[in-house]
């Protein structure tokens, strides 16, 4: 059993690495694919053809181009940010003491995945970051370890993430149709479904535990490479340098000798940094004590923009001076180059998806109106499932792609007797399954490791396969 899981590994790994090509590549190849599927799939309306592959092109590609810029904005402050927290000496210290408990590289390959799924489910950002930094930390406390397979280890526990306190689907659910609830706001629901009909079901919760703290760490045990010829562990030089490409790391921590001005002395100030860190905190606790007193928990009230401006205070604390800071900062502004790069490919390709000439029907929609058109009765969960996979490949985006499937799964849920609830935590757990093999979230990880996603793609070509049959199977079975 052992030896056939390592040598699926070994094979996938192998064929991963000499055909998957680098992310960005990967992202224009796909939105080729996905303008064919759509000139041929989409009614082209009165105009024909040839209007019609203009409007994809334009109206499509062109007009979701920048759909995610302030996305994108956020995606990268919570990598820069995340990072510089991660640089203190408390967080690295933290860190390393925690990378310090494996005895050994199984146990570590084991322990990375876990700790990346309890991070992912907090927050999903948190889980790429810490999952990421963490991974390093256990190469360096494990020389010998290999690399690219602890860094899949990472990445793999994002997989829980849209059963987490921070997941789209359930949180958009739970929202008032003023408020984004676009199913209460074309009467498809007539109310909110809270969390505790979502997240917090038994269904849920044993999904978590078995996926990501049972099943990962067993998986990528018996995946990890058994003689050292095999294995590569991180490049020496890189322990020693900046992740951000090579230049030795520094560290200001007190007012240069010498004649100094008073904009060194500010820069240099600890008093600065402690009010201007402790007074973002205040803010973060008026934040959520606001929240408390409107009736919705900590753990409801955490979105991208709460987490970045967490990160970006605490770090000005625990840094001690701006100078510290904004050093840490230059490291990190090296790492997000494929966020900035990349993210607007895949707003156009979900531009593409979306795209529906009037009197015609969007891919996405179609894609999911034909998979649930085709299940057997009592199937909806599992269909619900794969239906979110499929289109999350297109469309990775857990919201966005609520926005053009939601609609179809739940009127077939309700057609059909099937629990709400049910199905849209059967497409929460679809859309972050085939993230195992979309580079799009893997690279504010894969930046912050040096690695490409042909270094740990092949691993989590086995976690889609058999985390595939635990979650179709669990979501459709366990008691909600």
């Amino acid at each position: 059993m052992v030896n056939v899981i390592r040598k699926m590994a070994e094979g996938s790994s192998h064929v991963v690495e000499r055909y998957l090509p680098d992310a960005f590549l990967f992202a224009i190849i796909l939105t080729v694919v996905t303008y064919g599927l759509a000139f041929v799939a989409v009614s082209p309306g009165p105009n024909g053809y040839f209007s019609h592959a203009e409007n994809i092109l334009v109206t499509g590609w062109y007009g979701g181009f920048w759909g995610l810029l302030t996305f994108a904005m956020q995606m990268t402050l919570i990598l820069m940010t995340g990072y510089g927290l991660a640089k203190t000496e408390f967080v690295d210290g933290l860190l390393t003491r925690a990378a310090a408990i494996p005895s050994s590289e199984r146990s570590a390959v084991a322990f990375v995945p876990a700790v990346a799924a309890l991070a992912s489910f907090v927050h999903w950002g948190l889980g790429l970051v810490v999952g990421g930094i963490f991974a390093r930390k256990v190469a360096e406390e494990i020389r010998t370890i290999d690399f690219p397979i602890i860094v899949a280890g990472a990445y793999s526990g994002f997989i829980v993430w849209h059963g987490g306190l921070a997941a789209s689907i359930p949180l958009n659910l739970n929202s008032a149709g003023d408020n984004g609830n676009f199913l209460i706001a074309s009467g498809v629901l007539n109310d909110t479904i809270g969390t505790s009909q979502t997240i917090f079901t038994t269904a849920n919760l044993v999904l978590f535990v078995v996926v990501g703290l049972v099943f990962l760490p067993l998986l990528f045990v018996l995946m990890y490479p058994e003689s050292d010829e095999k294995k590569r562990p991180i490049d020496p030089a890189k322990l020693e340098a900046a992740a951000d490409g090579g230049e030795a790391e520094t560290k200001v921590t007190t007012v240069p000798t010498g004649t100094t001005t008073f904009a060194d002395r500010i820069e240099h100030s600890r008093a600065v940094a402690w009010g201007i860190g402790l007074g973002g905190l205040l803010a973060v606790f008026g934040y959520f004590w606001r929240g408390i007193a409107d009736g919705t928990m900590p753990w409801n009230n955490l979105d991208l923009n709460i987490v970045n401006f967490t990160f970006l205070f605490l770090g000005i604390l625990l840094h001690g001076t701006p100078a510290n800071y904004i050093e840490a900062m230059k490291e990190a502004v090296e790492n997000v180059w494929g966020i900035i790069l990349q993210f607007p490919f895949y707003a156009g390709i979900m531009g593409i998806m979306s795209y529906a000439p009037e009197g015609s029907t969007s891919l996405a929609t179609q894609i999911a109106q034909g998979m649930v058109q085709v299940s057997p009765d009592g199937t909806l969960p599992a269909v619900a499932f794969l239906t979110a996979g499929v289109v999350n490949f297109f469309v990775p985006s857990g919201g966005g792609e609520w926005a053009v499937i939601g609609e179809t799964l739940v009127t077939a849920a309700q057609s059909s007797g099937t629990s709400v609830p049910r199905v849209a935590m059967a497409a929460s757990w679809g859309d972050a399954w085939t993230n195992m093999i979309q580079p799009f979230w893997a690279i504010p990880l894969l930046a912050i490791s040096g690695l490409s996603v042909r270094d740990i793609m092949g691993y989590c070509v086995l976690v889609l396969l058999g985390s595939g049959v635990i979650i179709a199977v669990g979501i459709t079975v366990l008691p909600m």
